[in-house]
């Protein structure tokens, strides 16, 4: 039998090479764009066009929430990339706009009725899948709790459960986290799941989002 894996390893680079070059892109256009608003802000005397270029600026930062809120989007990268470009003065905002976008993701999953999760799945003809959301939509937070460690292999279970606002934290900042579906994905999943209150999980966020861009804030980093 063939072993496939030399037929993928160009799909794999092709498909490496396309989230690198989306995350170059995305970041450079938030750069000029960001840098332009700047520049047309100060040289604008009238106060209601500084307020309209200024909303113009935090439409755009809204924009990069709702993309990085997307599952399978590398946000993290793509913040990091814009705080290399902008330096310490952008910070504060990709801070606030990468938690929004965070925070969006995991709000619609935790909302998302499993009814209608359910009968997507199933018109993917994902049933088996389906028949689970089904399984799992009754039960309380402490049933999905014992179901979720006795899922998951060994001492892992129980370890990823009992810590599971840590490992969510942790995955968040992991770079390369687009494997596993991105930040977006991954804040989905977790809302998703039902696992987690929805206070300590957006706290959780608040506090894995801050040490980058606290980082380039303080020390007033600028890489390019």
């Amino acid at each position: 039998m063939t072993d496939p894996t030399p037929l993928l390893r160009p799909l794999r680079v092709g498909r490496m090479l396309a989230r690198i070059i989306f995350v170059v892109v995305l970041a450079l256009a938030l750069h000029f764009a960001v840098n332009w608003l700047g520049e047309e802000v100060e040289q604008v005397e009238s106060g209601g066009k500084k307020l309209m270029l200024t909303g113009m600026l935090l439409l755009i930062l809204l924009a990069y929430a709702l993309v990085i809120a997307v599952p399978f989007v590398p946000g993290v990268e793509i913040g990091f990339a814009l705080m290399a470009l902008q330096g310490a003065k952008i910070a504060p905002l990709v801070y606030l706009f990468t938690l929004i976008g965070l925070s969006l993701a995991f709000l619609v999953g935790h909302l998302l009725p499993y009814p209608v999760l359910s009968r997507f799945l199933a018109g993917f003809g994902l049933h088996r899948t389906a028949l689970m959301v089904q399984d799992t939509e009754p039960l309380d937070l402490e049933q999905r709790t014992r179901l979720m460690k006795s899922r998951l292999p060994g001492a892992l279970g129980p370890l990823f459960v009992n810590w599971r606002y840590l490992f969510l934290a942790i995955l968040i900042n992991i770079p390369g986290n687009i494997v596993l579906g991105g930040g977006g994905g991954i804040c989905f999943s977790a809302g998703l799941s039902r696992l987690f209150r929805p206070v300590w999980a957006l706290l959780t966020l608040a506090l894995a989002v801050a040490p980058v861009p606290a980082v380039f804030y303080f020390m007033g980093i600028t890489l390019f």
